[in-house]
């Protein structure tokens, strides 16, 4: 068990878990998300559904994967404890990853069995997305601080000074930002699986808050990167390349009226926006931990 195949495997890790979010952002996009009905975690009552149609194989590729991400952090939380010492960062960051993950899938349990799914269009929904989206963003950040501090080495993150406030003002409005999209892909949906109420009427016209509080994270995030170059400038320069593409994408999916593909491509790009970010506050705001640095063969 080598420790550079372990720290290959907590990026291999992060990788399946984005590919699992954006199939999921799929699944709510097709308006899949009945696909199983109300069961969890059967499908229509079956392990493994009979004679599926289109949407029920979408939701249940979902389940299926989502299922492998969680053994993918069980084994980064065995794995971790294995080559590191107790009180080591990557322990802590793994066994964060799996509480996360677990939580994850409840909400997302939650979402089904309430019926908060397919065309429901009501507050309790968008509430239950937003809840939803935290929880990943919460989960992304512990798996890139797994993978980060099996590269960097063990460190504790130092949250004081202008540096902590930078990126603290980046965290926090690119969450909200994440939220509102979240809420607004939802009216998008809903508008084009041509469902209308008077909630739906609402989302539509919250459209406008998401691009405004994009500008201001804008902003955060660049100023950020900026800060970030003193240690991480190689990922400082990718995180302006990714915003910048995310503020292309947005317009695009503004004038189009977001389509499926589009929305899909705004997400995942939100996703590495956030990872990037982490990464860099772990590189720019961690201090080494010598006393525990060394890992177990």
């Amino acid at each position: 068990m080598s420790p550079l195949a372990f720290r290959r495997f907590t990026v291999l890790a992060l990788a399946f878990c984005l590919a699992v979010i954006v199939w999921g952002a799929y699944v709510r996009a097709t308006g899949s998300g009945a696909g199983c009905g109300d069961h969890w975690p059967t499908c229509n009552g079956d392990l493994i559904p009979r004679a599926p149609s289109t949407q029920t194989m979408i939701e249940f590729t979902h389940r299926t994967t989502s299922g492998l991400a969680l053994v993918s952090v069980v084994v980064m939380l065995l794995w971790a404890r294995r080559i590191h010492p107790a009180g080591h960062a990557v322990r802590r960051a793994a066994g964060w990853s799996l509480g996360l993950m677990l939580s994850e899938a409840l909400l997302g349990a939650m979402l089904v069995k309430l019926e908060l799914v397919a065309n429901n269009a009501t507050a309790n929904r968008a509430v239950g997305m937003s809840l939803h989206l935290m929880n990943t963003f919460l989960l992304l950040a512990a798996m890139t601080s797994t993978a980060a501090w099996a590269w960097l080495g063990d460190r504790r993150v130092k949250w004081a000074g202008t540096p902590a406030l930078v990126f603290g003002a980046a965290l926090v409005s690119t969450a909200v930002v994440g939220v509102t999209g979240a809420v607004t892909a939802l009216g998008d949906t809903l508008h084009q699986q041509a469902v209308s109420n008077p909630f739906v009427e609402v989302l539509i016209q919250f459209r406008i808050v998401h691009p405004l509080l994009a500008i201001v994270a804008t902003l955060a995030l660049l100023g950020a990167a900026s800060v970030g170059r003193t240690r991480a400038g190689r990922w400082s320069n990718a995180l302006i390349a990714v915003v910048l593409m995310q503020v292309v994408v947005g317009l695009i999916n503004v004038q189009l009226a977001a389509p499926v593909a589009v929305q899909l491509i705004h997400l995942l790009l939100a996703d590495l926006v956030w990872v990037l970010l982490v990464v860099i506050s772990r590189a720019r705001l961690g201090e080494p931990v010598t006393s525990t640095s060394t890992s177990r063969a």
